[in-house]
C-alpha cells in the first residue's frame, strides 16, 4: 500500500521483482542500481543466492508535487522460502516477474506467472504485473509472437523483453512498473483509501526485522502493510497543451488533417487511462502495433489489426478539459457497471488531438464471434452437423438475449457482438455504447432469430440440395436434449415461417 509523507512531502512505492530461482531477478535489480548510480542491500545472501530479498533505494521523479521514493525489492525464488516470497509480495504496488523464456522453462513460467497475477489482480485496486521476458538472446528463446499468445492466455499482462546481463530492458520494464504504481496510487486517492504517515522511513534493515518476526510465529496471518520507497527521473506533470487553466472554446467539429493522428502511448499521463492500472497495459502492448486509424465519410475514426480495434466517435473531440475527464469517467463507470456481461481486454483512452483537444477512444481485444461458429457449421458436410451448429448458435442468441438484458445499458444482441469464449456466460464482444442514448430493450426472441439467422437459411437453401435434411435434424435433436428445446421450437418457427 503506498504512502503518503506530508511532512517531507514524498510519497513512497514500492515495486516488487518476482520470479522463479534463476531467472535473473538478482541480475535486473544490480543492472538497475547501476544504471541510476545506487548500491543493490542483499541481507542474508548465501553464495550469490538470495535468501530474503534484494533491495534499492531511490529517490527521484514528481507525483503531483510529491518527490517520489521507490523500494526495489526481489523476493527469493527458492520454493522452500515461499512464505518470505508471500510476505513480501503483499507490499507491492506493482510487480515485475522475471521469466526465463527459454523453451524448456516456459511451461514452468507460466505457471508461476498465472499464480502471480491472480495474486496481484485480487487486491482492490489490482496491482499490475509487467513480464519481464528475460533471456531473450538464448538460441532456444520462445518466439515472440508464441509467447504473447500463450501470455494472453493468463492475463492483459505488458511485455519487455530483457537480457538481463547485458542490461537491455531492464530500465525499460521499471519505468512501466513505476508508472502501473502511480495508476494504482490515483486510483486509492480517488477513493479515500492513500495512507499518510509522517515518520516512515524504512530501510533495508526494518524489512529485514519485519520479516524476521513474521517466520518467528507460527502460522501467522501476514496483513497488508505499506512498507515503500523510489525511481528513475519519471515526472508526473500534465502537459502544457492539457492544462484546464487555459481558456476554452466551446466543441466544434475538426477536419481529419487538423487532428493528430492518435498513436498510443503506455507513457501518457495518468489520469487519462481507464482502468488506471489494466488499461496502461494494454496500451503497452498496443503500442508495438502499427495500426493508424482512418476517419470514415461519418466522421468516426476507425483502426483495426493484430487482435485490436480502435474507435472514436465523430463528436468524441473536446476543447474543455473537464468535459473531456468527464465524459471519460462516465464511459468508466459504464464499463464497470456492466463489467459481468461485457469481455475483456479493454481501455478507455483521453488522447492528445492537437491544438489542446482531446479525443475519446476505446480499444477493445477481438474476440471469437458468433457469426465465425455459424460459418464454420454451415460448411459442415453432413446435415447432422449443421442442424447441430444451427441449434447451439441460436441457444447462444437466446442465452445472450437473456443475460445483456440484466446490464444497466442496451447490449446489441447480434452475431456479431457474441462472443464464443469459455466462460460460462456470452459475453458483449463489440464497441460500447455512449451511454447517451436512451436503453431500448432487445427485440423478443423469435424476431432475434428471424433477424440474425434468416439471411444465413436463406444462403443455406440456396446453396445445399439437402436443406430439407438440415430442418428436419433440427427437429431430431430437440427431441434428444432438453437444454435445446425452447431454441429448437423458436427455430423451426423462423424455419417454417422461411419456408
Amino acid at each position: 500500500m503506498p504512502t503518503i509523507d506530508p511532512a517531507r512531502g514524498v510519497l513512497v512505492i514500492r515495486v516488487v521483482y518476482d520470479g522463479p530461482a534463476l531467472s535473473g531477478k538478482t541480475t535486473s535489480l544490480r543492472a538497475l542500481a547501476k544504471g541510476v548510480s545506487r548500491e543493490v542491500e542483499c541481507p542474508g545472501e548465501k553464495d550469490g543466492r538470495t535468501l530474503y530479498f534484494d533491495w534499492v533505494d531511490y529517490v527521484g521523479g514528481i507525483f503531483e508535487g510529491r518527490q517520489i521514493r521507490c523500494q526495489i525489492v526481489s523476493v527469493p525464488g527458492q520454493k522452500q522460502l515461499a512464505k518470505r516470497r508471500k510476505f513480501l509480495l503483499e507490499s507491492a504496488d506493482a510487480a515485475v516477474c522475471v521469466l526465463d523464456t527459454r523453451a524448456p522453462e516456459l511451461e514452468f513460467g507460466l505457471e508461476w506467472l498465472s499464480k502471480l497475477t491472480k495474486t496481484c489482480r485480487a487486491k482492490s485496486p489490482p496491482v499490475g504485473v509487467v513480464l519481464q521476458a528475460n533471456k531473450r538472446d538464448a538460441s532456444d528463446a520462445v518466439p515472440r509472437e508464441e509467447l504473447r499468445t500463450r501470455i494472453n492466455q493468463v492475463a492483459p499482462i505488458a511485455i519487455v523483453e530483457s537480457v538481463a546481463r547485458a542490461s537491455d530492458g531492464i530500465r525499460e520494464a521499471f519505468v512501466l512498473a513505476v508508472r502501473l504504481a502511480l495508476d494504482r496510487v490515483r486510483a486509492l486517492s480517488a477513493e479515500g483509501r492513500l495512507e499518510s504517515s509522517t515518520s516512515y522511513d524504512e530501510r533495508a534493515q526494518d524489512l529485514l526485522t519485519k520479516l524476521e518476526q513474521a517466520e518467528s510465529v507460527a502460522d501467522v496471518q501476514i496483513p497488508e502493510q505499506s512498507f515503500l520507497e523510489a525511481v528513475p527521473p519519471l515526472t508526473e506533470v500534465t502537459p502544457v497543451h492539457m492544462r484546464t487553466d487555459q481558456p476554452q472554446e466551446d466543441q466544434a467539429p475538426l477536419d481529419a488533417q487538423e487532428e493528430l493522428l492518435f498513436v498510443p502511448d503506455p507513457m501518457m499521463p495518468g489520469g487519462m487511462i481507464w482502468p488506471p492500472v489494466d488499461g496502461r497495459t494494454l496500451l503497452y502492448e498496443v503500442a508495438g502495433l502499427d495500426i493508424k486509424p482512418a476517419r470514415t465519410p461519418r466522421g468516426e475514426w476507425w483502426g483495426s489489426g493484430s487482435g485490436w480495434r480502435f474507435h472514436s466517435q465523430a463528436n468524441a473531440i473536446y476543447r474543455d478539459h473537464n468535459r473531456a475527464r468527464a465524459e471519460l469517467i462516465d464511459r468508466a463507470r459504464l464499463h464497470a457497471a456492466n463489467a459481468a456481461h461485457i469481455s475483456p481486454g479493454r481501455a478507455v483512452i483521453l488522447a492528445d488531438a492537437g491544438g489542446g483537444r482531446l479525443r475519446l477512444w476505446q480499444l477493445v481485444r477481438v474476440e471469437p464471434v458468433l457469426r465465425e461458429r455459424l460459418a464454420g457449421a454451415m460448411s459442415a458436410l453432413d446435415p447432422k452437423s449443421v442442424a447441430s451448429g444451427l441449434l447451439e448458435v441460436a441457444l447462444q442468441l437466446l442465452t445472450a438475449r437473456e443475460w445483456f438484458g440484466k446490464g444497466s445499458t442496451h447490449l446489441p444482441c447480434t452475431l456479431w457482438t457474441v462472443g464464443t469464449g469459455n466462460t460460462g456466460k456470452p459475453a458483449f464482444v463489440g464497441l460500447m455504447p455512449d451511454g447517451h442514448s436512451p436503453t431500448l430493450p432487445e427485440v423478443g426472441p423469435i424476431a432475434l432469430l428471424q433477424r440474425e439467422l434468416t439471411p444465413h437459411l436463406r444462403e443455406l437453401r440456396r446453396a445445399r440440395v439437402d436443406y430439407a435434411d438440415v430442418f428436419a435434424e433440427i427437429a431430431t435433436q430437440a427431441t434428444l436434449t432438453r437444454a435445446m428445446e425452447d431454441p429448437a421450437r423458436l427455430l423451426g418457427t423462423v424455419v417454417h415461417e422461411f419456408d
